[in-house]
């Protein structure tokens, strides 16, 4: 890839970035960032922030921009709900932003523009960086541009089409996205997704470019006598977190412990789920943990989600530790994973699937017969196709 690329200098914003993390994508950006300045290319990052600076992370030039909404987007979960409606109303298409994103692209005058979760900034990054005739490259990483929420899950279920209140915030992004060249899905599921209700009709380019995933530096599994099942990441409802704790403490096996790593959606969620389940001895909350302890002290991680989550950054970071994966058939999950080779996948819908395919799942681990094929996900092959499609 560095033979057949010339330089470019790539432009790449995203909600949020190291320091201020809160799922998967940041990862996934702050990883692709690093990979394009390996390969040779000058990156700059610009992130949302509650005040203006400029930084270096691991010699990543990183904007930080108060996109002058009425709350920084990091701090959602916790904001008034009264308050929601016209912070969607103003990141439906935010002027109050467009001058500083006109400084910065002018300033840093790219190659590319490449954009990922825009919540903050808003859409209008499209058309700026067309005002300055830049190439604009987005990744789908969640459903900001269907829904306000992201996540197109509401009272317990997935939505089918977009509700009257949805409409309303996305019609802008929709006629947005026309200014977009190519468009990317972390899955084939979330590309789909978006092409079916009419969104990037211009782009000549619609592809599947999974997350990378970094080769860990330490994979000496911990020895337990019990089974431990883990569930990473952001505890809330739409996540299933509790649907699996509903469902395993219902079960009677001993030699089981079920591993929480991550914080609730709230504080007062978290609060909730330890009061009311802590009195289980072997269901354990463990809090933030670094990435490598966490896989290293789990057997099988159990990815939840209800909703369609796009791509689950667990699933790979699991499978590089050698870790089974017990995971829904939601989103684009299924992609990753062929039962009875690195895991099964279960449908939440269908009562007595998920202990069936937990007792598969628990077989797989016990025989020691799995396999795991992380070809598709490595940093190489990931930042190699991005380049070959800025290209």
């Amino acid at each position: 890839y560095k033979c057949i690329s010339k330089f470019m200098k790539i432009l790449i914003f995203n909600t949020l970035y190291y320091p201020n993390q809160i799922g998967g994508a940041e990862k996934s950006v702050q990883l692709l960032a690093e990979g394009l300045l390996s390969f040779g290319h000058e990156v700059v990052v610009v992130s949302t922030s509650d005040k203006e600076y400029v930084d270096t992370v691991n010699a990543v030039k990183v904007y930080y921009v108060n996109t002058n909404n009425i709350y920084w987007a990091y701090n959602a979960k916790e904001e008034k709900s009264y308050k929601k409606p016209l912070w969607h109303l103003v990141d439906s298409y935010n002027i109050f932003a467009k001058n500083k994103i006109e400084k910065i692209i002018e300033n840093e005058n790219p190659d590319v523009v490449h954009t990922n979760n825009l919540a903050g900034f808003s859409d209008i990054v499209w058309k700026i960086a067309k005002k300055y005739k830049k190439k604009v490259v987005h990744t789908l990483r969640d459903y900001y541009q269907l829904c306000p929420k992201s996540t197109m899950f509401k009272d317990g279920k997935n939505c089918a089409t977009q509700c009257s209140v949805c409409k309303v915030y996305a019609t802008p992004r929709k006629i947005l996205s026309k200014y977009v060249d190519a468009v990317v899905g972390v899955s084939q599921f979330i590309l789909n997704k978006h092409i079916s209700f009419g969104y990037f009709k211009n782009a000549k380019t619609k592809i599947n470019i999974f997350n990378p995933v970094p080769t860990p530096k330490n994979t000496n599994k911990t020895t337990s006598s019990t089974i431990r099942l883990g569930l990473v990441g952001m505890l809330s409802k739409y996540k299933g977190t509790e649907f699996v704790l509903e469902k395993f403490s219902k079960m009677t096996t001993t030699n089981i412990e079920l591993h929480l790593y991550g914080k609730g959606v709230t504080k007062q969620y978290e609060i909730e789920l330890k009061d009311k389940y802590l009195k289980n001895k072997n269901i354990k909350f463990q809090g933030f943990k670094p990435v490598e302890e966490i896989y290293n002290n789990i057997d099988i991680l159990i990815i939840s989600s209800l909703w369609h989550e796009p791509f689950p950054r667990t699933l790979i970071e699991s499978m590089s530790y050698k870790t089974l994966v017990l995971a829904t058939n939601r989103g684009g999950t299924p992609e990753m994973i062929t039962n009875g080779k690195n895991g099964y996948i279960f449908d939440p819908d269908i009562d007595g699937d998920f202990e069936e395919k937990l007792e598969l799942v628990l077989q797989m681990y016990k025989n020691g017969k799995f396999e795991f094929d992380l070809s598709a996900f490595s940093f190489n092959h990931i930042v190699g196709k991005y380049i070959r499609m800025y290209n």
